[in-house]
């Protein structure tokens, strides 16, 4: 029922010299491939076009991106300079980042979005989620992506004694916050391939600012230990069953930071 595709060749980009770990200041020599990789199968489902729509793929012309992709997280991520790569490889090709679907109130997905998304070549791979639907997208930044309409990120909220919010990030489906530095925050990344059960060795955050620009890192130099405070009853910050605040220690400041976000839904 189901058939694989060709991996295709890595076009000779500057990109394609950090992914093998080595920068070069001049174009990579033609005909540059990627190794062999681990066959897929019909079961795992990333990167195959079912004829359902409910609860199924639908990469359509991202296919081509989630197997470049998984070929450079199990064939060409090394661990020491993992965050150059990953970095390298978001500036040039954009990240697999999930987000939750905008649903219409009946919860079924808006009209012609499962096309859009087919056609689109950004996003796909719909996956059933206990508050919705999650869909996987490409994206360089969490400011300019051309799905901002009906993708919805989580977010974090800054906010002061009095309750009132005084920043916002958004960020990822579920990702952890980790740290907060200044005018960034840092959020666990999960470094999944999108169409093969292996998984690489390496821990990787997100480091996200205010404007909604991204960067990709390994090492976060130290962790901000939060504590739970209470949260404010304050008209800022949206109710949620789901909601907890923190009191972080800024990373440079050192000074204390009122955090509030959402813990995954069950």
């Amino acid at each position: 029922m189901f058939q694989t595709r060709a991996l295709p060749l890595l076009p000779p980009n500057p990109l394609s010299a950090m992914i093998a770990g080595v920068v070069l200041a001049v174009p990579l020599l033609s005909g540059f491939a990627f190794p062999s990789s681990p066959p897929l199968t019909p079961g795992q489902a990333g990167c195959f076009e079912a004829a359902e729509t409910g609860g199924t793929t639908a990469f359509g012309p991202m296919r081509e991106k989630a197997l470049v992709w998984d070929r450079f997280l199990l064939g060409f991520l090394v661990r020491r300079i993992a965050g150059q790569q990953l970095e390298a490889y978001r500036k040039e090709q954009g990240i697999p980042l999930r987000f939750m679907l905008a649903e219409e109130g009946s919860g079924a997905l808006p009209s012609g979005v499962l096309e859009r998304l087919r056609r689109s070549g950004t996003a796909g791979n719909l996956e059933a989620h206990p508050c919705g639907t999650a869909v996987q997208a490409f994206v360089k930044d969490l400011g300019s992506h051309r799905l901002s309409q009906w993708l919805l990120p989580d977010w974090v909220l800054e906010f002061n004694r009095k309750g009132k919010v005084i920043a916002r990030w958004d960020i990822p489906l579920n990702a952890p916050v980790r740290a907060v530095q200044e005018d960034s925050i840092w959020v666990s990344w999960d470094l999944q391939p999108l169409c093969s059960g292996q998984s690489p060795d390496v821990k990787a955050y997100l480091v996200i600012g205010t404007d909604g620009s991204l960067r990709a890192a390994t090492r976060p130099g130290l962790i901000s230990e939060g504590r739970k405070i209470e949260c404010p009853g304050s008209p800022d910050i949206p109710p949620s069953e789901f909601l907890v605040c923190e009191s972080v220690r800024d990373l440079k400041t050192r000074k204390r930071r009122r955090l509030a976000y959402q813990l995954p839904c069950e």
